[in-house]
């Protein structure tokens, strides 16, 4: 019975393809579901178009591409990086833009719906000194990653954009301190495991 499940399931997924994001063709895939599970479920799906902004999903991307034995690892790291817009040195706001940025913010009336001055301030400058840009990135993989269906040696392949290899950077001006964000993901084939380590720097 479960199989039959698993193999129904695949079809709707196969027939869906990518318009799977369409609320009609989600739904025989929620009844499939809910048979199975014995209980009502709601699929949710986000479309995720910049999935470097977090090194957890970006690594979880990357794991799920180099599972395809038809992906090379050079190919599938390369492209990740590659897609990454990466802010250039003039557009990347200085410690005296910040300064510049806080005194504007202190500057500004209080909102009427603030319970005081120095809390709606103080919550307009840290809404200003978000980081909101990523100024560098670095991949690492290594495991079994051959398209040998036998037991191969263990690979290790790496890309990097945006800092130098001594490891994570920013591209910043003046006086400004790192924030590097890692994630590290396990990954298996038929031929034995593999892992993939990002490390996204902020700005």
């Amino acid at each position: 019975m479960a199989g039959s499940r698993s193999r129904a399931m695949a079809n709707v997924l196969k027939y869906a393809g990518s318009d799977i994001m369409k609320p009609e063709m989600r739904a025989p895939l929620a009844s499939l579901l809910s048979q199975a599970y014995g209980k009502p479920v709601e699929i949710n799906f986000t479309n995720l178009s910049q999935p470097h902004l977090d090194a957890g999903m970006l690594a979880t991307v990357l794991k799920q591409q180099l599972q395809d034995r038809k992906n090379t690892p050079n190919k599938v790291i390369r492209s990740g990086v590659l897609r990454v817009q990466l802010p250039s040195a003039n557009s990347v706001p200085s410690s005296a833009d910040h300064a510049a940025l806080a005194i504007r913010a202190l500057k500004r009336k209080p909102s009427l719906r603030g319970v005081g001055m120095r809390r709606t301030t103080v919550s307009q400058v840290i809404e200003e000194m978000k980081l909101k840009k990523v100024s560098s990135l670095r991949v690492e993989t290594a495991g079994r990653l051959g398209k040998r269906m036998t037991a191969n040696r263990s690979a290790f392949k790496s890309s990097r954009k945006g800092l130098s290899s001594k490891g994570p950077g920013c591209i910043v001006r003046g006086v400004h301190p790192l924030h590097a964000q890692p994630a590290l993901k396990h990954g298996k084939r038929r031929v034995g495991a593999f892992g993939v380590r990002v490390t996204v720097g902020h700005s």
